[in-house]
């Protein structure tokens, strides 16, 4: 399978400028003539409200939800966001968003994988098998919206060791985050629709590059076509195929909008027969040609 690309930091933030004002009041000035991505990026949203198209980067992005909310969906999974809820968004996680309230207020935190030590490794590792977002209650959510103040200013007055301090406060962050989901009760599979319906959804994740076709899928899953399809629209209230097309439309679109690869490319990396196999297949769903989605939001 070929591998995807994912986007860094300067990427990330210059594809969502719009969502950023000028001279603000918290976080870092995107906009400044002197501002450079170092160790880590804290920014805040405008409140103007926003919608993103499906994006793979190779960082973390740490969110924290003031008030408002929105919609948030990585990979195969879709969640609500509520005010004062905390997530994590891990590197390779393809993701996208709309905001319910056009006065939603967040503060983002970016970070790679580097700028934290070695002895969290394993922190790490948690939050990318448990990225579910967890609200929390008044006391953590002011001991959190503490640290990206702390952060904040550490970034603004560069202090001796404000590297180290700011690393120590980061990790402060994922460990009370780690907290919180381990105090939650886990969902717990209790069906055997449940079962077929979560192996099939980390399935489309692992072989939608190459798998097109409710038999493929329910060939690994040894199961007939009928079967999963009725178990898929039972438990996730969609077709298997829609979650299937679903995915290979998610991906159509990011690469369009930032990837530097032709449609004939992105064809050929989705296994599509050709250019044109994929143009019909996506104005299907997005009733627009893969060339037209790409001016609108590139």
């Amino acid at each position: 399978m070929q591998k995807l690309p994912l986007i860094n930091i300067t990427q990330s933030l210059e594809m969502y400028k719009e969502m950023h004002a000028k001279n603000p009041s918290f976080g870092m000035d995107i906009f400044a003539d002197n501002f450079k991505v170092e160790d880590f990026v804290i920014v805040q949203n405008n409140g103007k409200g926003s919608r993103g198209v499906p994006i793979r980067c190779e960082h973390y992005i740490c969110i924290l939800t003031l008030k408002g909310g929105s919609t948030r969906n990585i990979n195969q999974h879709t969640y609500t966001i509520e005010s004062h809820s905390l997530q994590l968004l891990v590197p390779g996680v393809i993701h996208d968003f709309e905001d319910i309230y056009t006065n939603s207020e967040f503060f983002v935190l970016l970070f790679n994988r580097n700028f934290l030590a070695n002895s969290v490794e394993e922190l790490l590792n948690f939050h990318h098998n448990n990225p579910v977002p967890i609200t929390l209650d008044g006391l953590d959510f002011t001991k959190v919206v503490e640290i990206y103040e702390q952060l904040n200013l550490e970034y603004k007055n560069k202090k001796d060791s404000y590297k180290e301090v700011s690393q120590l406060l980061l990790t402060q962050l994922m460990y009370l985050l780690k907290r919180e989901k381990l105090s939650r009760p886990h969902e717990i599979i209790q069906t055997r629709a449940q079962q077929i319906s979560s192996q099939f959804l980390c399935l489309v994740e692992e072989h939608f590059q190459t798998l097109k076709s409710v038999q493929e899928y329910a060939d690994i899953l040894e199961l007939t076509p009928k079967h999963l399809s009725t178990t898929i629209k039972e438990s996730l209230q969609n077709s298997a195929l829609y979650f299937i097309h679903k995915r290979i439309i998610k991906e159509v679109q990011y690469l369009l909008c930032y990837s530097s690869m032709s449609i004939k490319q992105i064809a050929s990396t989705l296994n599509f027969e050709n250019s044109s196999e994929l143009g019909r297949f996506f104005k299907r769903y997005e009733g627009v040609s893969p060339k037209a989605y790409q001016l609108k939001f590139s």
